[in-house]
């Protein structure tokens, strides 16, 4: 979760965005999104005529991918070669059987 200080105390966006109060009152901030400036998005709150901004400067981008679905997937990779190899060999054991009801 991104980072920001708050008094010169780092702490999560999240709780930045659902616990910050007023300096003057103490009462909860409520925040804005303001994401005009691309390179600088950043969220803005006004309480007691003060202004207040978070602004958010690097953010962790990550691949989330779901660890059952690749395992099925991958799993379903390996089944094929197996499925065939049971197929052949079902195959060849009716032939097997064939020839000896021939005999």
């Amino acid at each position: 979760m991104p980072r920001v200080e708050q008094n010169s105390m780092p702490t999560s966006l999240h709780y930045a965005l659902t616990d910050s109060q007023c300096s003057k009152c103490g009462g909860q901030l409520e925040w804005k999104a303001n994401f005009d400036d691309i390179n600088q998005p950043k969220y803005t709150s006004q309480h007691c005529n003060q202004d207040y901004a978070i602004r958010i400067d690097a953010v962790k981008v990550e691949m989330v991918t779901p660890r059952v679905r690749v395992k099925k997937e991958a799993r379903g990779l390996e089944d094929e070669p197996r499925a065939i190899k049971m197929a052949k060999r079902l195959e060849e054991e009716r032939r097997n059987k064939e020839e000896e009801f021939k005999k």
